[in-house]
């Protein structure tokens, strides 16, 4: 677990509280590691506030989920809550000396689809407001969060956990959110106040704006930014939110999306402008797609790099580099380590995997290359395979430049097409295949020189 490194001047720290231990997920994976859009939740939380302006970040997590640490790691400080006493208490375990050198922004870690201009916003209306505290709500009266009250002049006279009000406090439609800015040291004076509940003992983070003092409240604009992860139910609305956000950026940048309802973007994935993305269609992790291109119906993308103007439709793609003006399917499927180049044609029920193939090449159907070698202007016919597994290790195979392989061609690795040579319908290549020469039969062998490779 890390230590804190206290620094000599932190005008806004971030404090993410963390600790929970997320029992309703009904999850080994601890609640805020689980991804939303593809990416861990906290992560998200964590980009918020230092979009937002934070220069130093604190998450209070639990030690019951040392991943959690090890996930931080190098990316912000952490600070353990042995026991899950409450947002009060989490929030009192960083150290009050951190707490007092300047502002302080406090954020549950369970809420991914805050957006940093809302953190951003909130601070500024701090900064503005001149109160010690100022907290964020949204109007929302079906969430059994706890009440906002206000007093006349609009600022907040006190905040009411819902299982503490009575039935006039549970009707007020204004709620808290787990959002909100401090004056550090003022901050780090009323936690050391802070005294467990007599029902639950827990400590409240709310039990801070107690009347002595108003807060200055503002309210969110989306409400959807307010929405807590605490089960899968919750989950998947924030997953299904996060990606028609993500959509509605894609389309406002020029990607046209056929139908958003069926269409499934992570948000580590980046499309460029004038591409269609077909219904049913699947992008996920580092995905780059490029300009023009059409992707599905029915396909799915994981880390790939996809050139412009390429076209891949009812295929799955994982760890590829697919070239410029190239296309691929109905039914196909590339596998990690595969590099096809431009103007490249992959089609139906074909399979790649560790292979490359060159500019101009042609892989039409029902075919399967592993950790095949194939240059440019090659035709590899209908059913042929690399037979690349001896039964103790993989091993490869080479086509040169302007070869073509015949169909139902069987290449039996490791073995070398030469450039121009031909293989002629069935032939099994047990044996290296000089350039210009065609060979065929069963073991095939070479018969003829071709007079003009192509």
């Amino acid at each position: 677990m890390g230590k804190l490194h206290l620094v000599t001047e932190r005008p806004l720290l971030a404090v993410i509280l963390a600790a929970g231990l997320g029992t309703r997920m009904r999850s080994r994976t601890p609640k805020v590691l689980h991804p939303v859009a593809g990416r861990p939740m906290i992560d998200l939380v964590l980009e918020a506030c230092r979009g937002g302006g934070a220069q130093e970040v604190v998450a209070v997590i639990s030690p019951r989920h040392p991943e959690v640490a090890a996930h931080l790691e190098g990316r912000c400080q952490v600070c353990p809550q042995p026991e899950p006493r409450g947002s009060g208490d989490a929030l009192g375990r960083v150290p009050a000396a951190l707490l007092r050198r300047g502002e302080v922004l406090v954020v549950n870690g369970d809420a991914p689809l805050l957006r940093p201009e809302t953190v951003a916003g909130l601070v500024r209306a701090h900064r503005e407001g001149g109160r010690w505290a100022t907290l964020a709500t949204v109007l929302d009266g079906s969430r059994a969060d706890a009440r906002v009250l206000r007093r006349p002049d609009g600022l907040v006279a006190r905040v009411v956990e819902y299982r503490d009000a009575r039935p006039e406090v549970r009707a007020v439609e204004e709620v808290n959110v787990g959002l909100y800015c401090f004056d550090g040291g003022r901050l780090a004076g009323a936690l050391d106040r802070l005294q467990p509940d007599p029902g639950s003992g827990e400590v409240y983070l709310t039990a801070l704006f107690d009347g002595d003092e108003p807060a200055l409240a503002v309210r969110l604009e989306d409400p959807e930014e307010a929405l807590g992860v605490n089960d899968r139910v919750e989950l998947a609305r924030a997953e299904a939110a996060l990606r028609h956000r993500l959509l509605v950026q894609l389309m406002r940048s020029g990607v046209t999306v056929v139908d958003p309802a069926t269409t499934f973007v992570e948000a580590t994935v980046r499309v460029g402008p004038d591409t269609v993305l077909e219904p049913f269609t699947i992008l996920r992790g580092a995905t780059v797609i490029g300009e023009r291109c059409r992707i599905g119906p029915f396909s799915q993308l994981r880390d790939t790099r996809v050139g412009d103007g390429a076209t891949i439709e009812h295929s799955w793609l994982d760890g590829v580099e697919f070239g410029a003006g190239s296309d691929c399917g109905p039914f196909s499927r590339l596998r990690p380590g595969t590099r096809i180049g431009e103007g490249v044609h992959v089609g139906s029920f074909a399979e790649l995997v560790r292979s490359s193939v060159g500019r101009g090449s042609r892989v039409p159907h029902v075919s399967y290359l592993g950790d095949a070698e194939v240059g440019e202007n090659v035709n590899v016919g209908a059913g042929a395979i690399t037979a690349n597994y001896d039964g103790m290790g993989k091993n490869p195979t080479v086509i040169e430049d302007d070869a073509f392989i015949g169909v139902d061609t069987m290449l039996r690795a490791p073995v070398r097409v030469g450039r121009g040579a031909r293989t002629g319908a069935g032939a099994v290549v047990t044996r290296d295949v000089p350039p210009g020469m065609t060979a065929v039969g069963v073991p095939a062998r070479a018969i003829r020189r071709r007079e003009s490779p192509r």
